[in-house]
């Protein structure tokens, strides 16, 4: 059994992406260019959830399954605990990035401690993900395709 490599990769790049946009109304309401009418920047805010969804259960749960799919040797649970270290170490940069940015005057430690633990239930979340989308392929593809026949 070995690791699936892209799902780690696929899970950093978007933790990084979700650390901004998780934070995106206090980098929208700290940035200098002016604010949109609140319904309209309401609007935005809830885009940028869904963007989120997509990309954490769409984006991910996607590769991982289709690693499931194609490889019969990757173990899901090595997958899930890689995937989910890459997601906990990225989100972790990418939100004490954003905190540094938001509050440059708070002290490391600190920016740290309020960033840890947002990135550990992120890590936890993807690697949760990544199990099911591997688990799921893996199951898919023992079983024979009707449509083949």
């Amino acid at each position: 059994m070995r690791t699936a490599a892209l799902p780690p990769i696929v899970a950093a790049v978007v933790a990084l992406a979700v650390s901004g946009i998780r934070r995106f109304s206090a980098l929208l309401l700290q940035s200098p260019v002016s604010l949109p009418p609140s319904e309209r920047f309401t609007m935005y805010l809830m885009s940028a959830q869904f963007v989120a969804f997509v990309l954490i259960y769409g984006l991910v749960f996607g590769v991982a399954l289709g690693s499931g799919l194609r490889d019969a040797d990757v173990s899901p649970t090595s997958t899930a605990l890689a995937t989910g270290a890459s997601a906990t170490v990225a989100f972790l940069v990418g939100s004490a990035a954003v905190l540094w940015y938001l509050a440059p005057s708070s002290g490391a430690v600190l920016t740290a401690v309020f960033s840890l633990g947002a990135s550990l239930g992120v890590g936890i979340q993807f690697a949760v993900v990544a199990y099911a989308g591997v688990s799921i392929g893996e199951g898919r593809r023992d079983e024979p395709n009707p449509m083949a026949a």
